[in-house]
């Protein structure tokens, strides 16, 4: 294991980012690892000694972006002070890239996603190259490793594409084809979960999200009274109007 080799963890929302950060701080910056995790964010600010000491970099997609803009940095292999070169030694130590929430490169902040990635593997593939130029001079040959991309999100239409777009080999044959691309079922859950699934008509988002409001007061009776129940919806403003018709189901019951 390369002991300046870092991990980044991109989160959607500061708040969770600032969740990971307290819980990893307890696990990871205690003995036996006594690792170093830092925030990178808008409201954060670390100096260059302590983001090169840094083994995991906890972050927002624009922070990381705005900072991996400048991974080339000077002539000088050294971190310097100047905001021009804000992060240009320790990018390049990264050997691990985890994306929370992938599934948001269709929403409205994709792009930037989008950039964080193209960018990783370009890097990855700078380095290597660089890497192997280094080998072949001194007559070893190369353990180099390139910078490996996790995404993880919670339910994906077009999985293959994703994968196929970070690197997974997804075509043709082999022990080697869909390597890293893994889909969890309900059954490795450590709460073990049944799935029950419902289907609604209609062409027009608002009518059939009203519709749907009535059996899922139905569902949670029958399958959790007792318990806390979570309901994703598309909007802040389905939320509340969702909020709206379960407090009338219950009132009238």
């Amino acid at each position: 294991v390369d002991p300046k080799a870092k991990c980044v963890y991109i989160a959607p929302l500061k708040s969770l980012a600032r969740e990971r950060l307290k819980e990893w701080r307890g696990r990871l910056g205690s003995s036996p690892l006594n690792w170093s995790v830092l925030e990178l964010s808008g409201d954060t600010h670390h100096d260059a000694r302590a983001l090169n000491k840094a083994d995991v970099l906890v972050c927002t997609p624009e922070k990381w972006d705005l900072i991996t803009r400048g991974w080339r940095g000077g002539k000088s292999e050294e971190f310097t002070e100047s905001p021009s070169s804000t992060g240009k030694k320790f990018i390049k130590d990264v050997r691990l890239l985890v994306i929370d929430e992938i599934h948001l490169l269709g929403e409205e902040r994709g792009a930037v996603l989008e950039a964080i990635v193209s960018r990783t593997r370009f890097i990855s593939k700078f380095i290597e190259q660089e890497q192997q130029g280094l080998d072949r001079s001194d007559g070893q040959s190369s353990n180099f490793e390139a910078t490996r991309i996790i995404g993880l999100s919670t339910a994906l239409a077009n999985p293959y594409d994703l994968a196929d777009w970070i690197g997974i080999n997804v075509d043709g044959h082999g022990v080697n084809v869909k390597r890293g691309l893994y889909n969890f079922r309900p059954s490795v859950r450590p709460i073990p979960m049944e799935v029950h699934i419902q289907g609604f008509p209609g062409r027009h988002y608002c009518p059939r999200m009203a519709t749907m409001n009535k059996p899922c007061y139905a569902a949670i009776k029958e399958h959790s009274p007792k318990k806390p129940v979570i309901i994703f919806v598309a909007s802040r403003r389905q939320t509340r109007l969702t909020a709206l018709d379960l407090i009338n189901y219950a009132a009238g019951d």
